[in-house]
């Protein structure tokens, strides 16, 4: 059974220890400060004598250290070194998980924490129950009247028939022994946590979401969030992209969301009044007369296509052939004809793609292809001459 240092101290970043047992890369020692990770925070990094801990995993209440190139023996005395920005963060980062989730809950009861995930560059937590951006940006503000009053974060073990962790988050199932380790911040939240934590919310200096989605079916959404600097350096980001954004679209920052919501709608009908130009032009399609067949050719900005394929369909019904394109955000080619007419249309619509990277398929007398725009340059098409 190893002594978890990090339990008593979870600041103490350098320890010695005695080594206990060694198989192969792996080391078990009598104490550690490493924490091996649990509860979606990830495990600890660092060194044992100079050599790099390159993971960490739990065996029967041991702690074992994954430690390449060792030569410890048992009894072997050795002194360890967490990799202590890492920890900090991942403190500071689980710490800013209670609390944001806490400040959810408050806000929603009946709203049910299904996973976190805590490493040092991404945190997030997924959660079942109704969220939207409103309910974000209040708990975000609650977040920030705990951190600005410096709520203190504390630890306790408590029996686990206690009629007091009725008010606790805690999944009973979950707990194993008689004491349940409980982590309150102030009087705002108590729930079961073997992880390690900072000593006051204040130390998280701000908490920021960053995005939210949908995380079905897993659960229904799963919240990312950023503490500390990398908290306020996104926000600084994020603000300076919002007054970038305002300016261009011509409004103030205040009304940067109703702004937007008025250029989306302009231009979605700008994009309908250009499917109907096209559709129009696309009916209206004169053909030339090439070896006895009505060819019919054109290219089009966005044409869907459903709209193309039916309207190839409908133009080689009798005796005809056509040569269609859209070149949206994926370029399509179709190429078809009418059954009495000896053309190959698969064979062309990869021969006219293959030098641009695309390739097509289908029948002989009915083809389609494409190819995704390369970056920087125009799809170009002409019809046959």
């Amino acid at each position: 059974m190893t002594v978890r240092l990090y339990h008593s101290d979870p600041y103490a970043s350098g320890f010695s220890a005695t080594v206990v047992s060694t198989e192969g890369e792996w080391v078990a020692l009598d104490r550690t400060a490493f924490y091996p990770g649990g509860g979606g925070q990830e495990a600890d990094r660092g060194t044992l004598n100079g050599l790099a801990v390159t993971e960490l995993k739990q065996s029967s209440g041991t702690v074992l250290h994954r430690v390449p190139g060792h030569s410890f023996a048992p009894g072997q005395e050795v002194e360890g070194k967490v990799d202590w920005d890492r920890r900090y963060e991942l403190m500071k980062g689980h710490t800013g998980e209670h609390l944001l989730f806490s400040r959810l809950h408050e806000l929603c009861p009946e709203m049910e924490l299904v996973k976190i995930a805590i490493g040092p560059e991404r945190k997030s937590v997924m959660v079942k129950g109704p969220l939207d951006w409103e309910m974000v940006l209040e708990a975000q503000r609650m977040a920030l009247d705990a951190i600005e009053g410096d709520l203190p974060v504390t630890v306790s073990s408590v029996p686990k028939d206690d009629p007091s962790l009725a008010d606790a988050r805690i999944k009973m199932e979950r707990i194993h022994g008689d004491e349940v380790r409980v982590v309150s911040i102030g009087d705002i939240d108590r729930a079961a946590c073997a992880g390690v934590h900072i000593s006051s919310v204040g130390e998280l200096g701000m908490l920021l979401v960053t995005k939210f989605t949908s995380a079905r079916p897993a659960a229904d959404f799963e919240v990312e969030f950023e503490v500390g600097r990398a908290a306020k350096l996104t926000a600084l980001q994020l603000s300076s992209a919002a007054l970038r954004s305002a300016e261009a679209l011509g409004a103030r920052v205040q009304d940067l969301e109703r702004a937007l919501g008025n250029a989306l709608r302009e231009r979605e009908m700008q994009a309908q009044q250009l499917r109907g130009y096209e559709e129009k032009a696309l009916n209206e399609l004169i053909p030339s007369r090439v070896g006895g067949v009505d060819l019919y050719s054109g290219l089009f900005g966005a044409m869907d296509k459903r709209t193309l394929l039916d309207a190839a369909a409908r133009l080689t019904a009798e005796h005809g052939a056509c040569v269609l394109g859209s070149a949206g955000e994926r370029f399509m080619l179709v190429i078809a004809c009418s059954p009495d007419v000896d053309v190959d249309c698969s064979a062309l619509v990869n021969e006219a793609l293959a030098p641009e990277g695309g390739k097509g398929g289908g029948k002989r007398h009915f083809a389609t292809g494409g190819r995704r725009p390369r970056s920087g340059r125009r799809t170009s098409w002409c019809g046959p001459s």
